[in-house]
């Protein structure tokens, strides 16, 4: 269950993060081909993250250094680039009480999706193809 709710929190973050950097390419100008093609050759370096994670990952005690370097990562983009952002969104917004409402809305709606991934972590290992239960 932990790499379901891993790979829940990895692909919550990517979507948007590959479509916002598309749009950093077309409006730097870039036309919209290469723009797809230089963001799949940037999004092609994650597959070295892939074979250094299989390489290591069986390695109970790298797991835990990966996971605090992991954790690390995503506090620091947080409070280095995401609240800052919000902040400034806020303060531009026509209705800055809303535009903070609705912020907290989607902070709360992720920690919630990752506590209840915590939560019933059990359970969801049973639908990964029956490895967890016995008929």
């Amino acid at each position: 269950a932990t790499g379901l709710g891993t790979s829940i929190a990895v692909f919550c973050h990517e979507v948007p993060h590959e479509l916002g950097d598309f749009a950093v390419l077309l409006n730097a100008g870039m036309k919209i081909k290469f723009a797809v093609l230089f963001n799949f050759l940037s999004a092609c370096t994650c597959f070295l993250g892939l074979f250094v994670g299989l390489t290591i990952g069986e390695n109970a005690e790298a797991q835990k250094w990966i996971f605090a370097l992991t954790a690390g990562m995503f506090i620091y983009i947080a409070c280095a680039d995401l609240i800052p952002e919000m902040t400034r969104n806020a303060a531009e917004a026509a209705n800055s009480f809303v535009c903070v409402a609705l912020q907290q809305v989607g902070i709360f709606s992720g920690f919630l999706v990752m506590y209840l991934i915590a939560l019933y972590e059990g359970a969801l290992a049973g639908l990964g193809g029956g490895h967890g239960h016995s008929h």
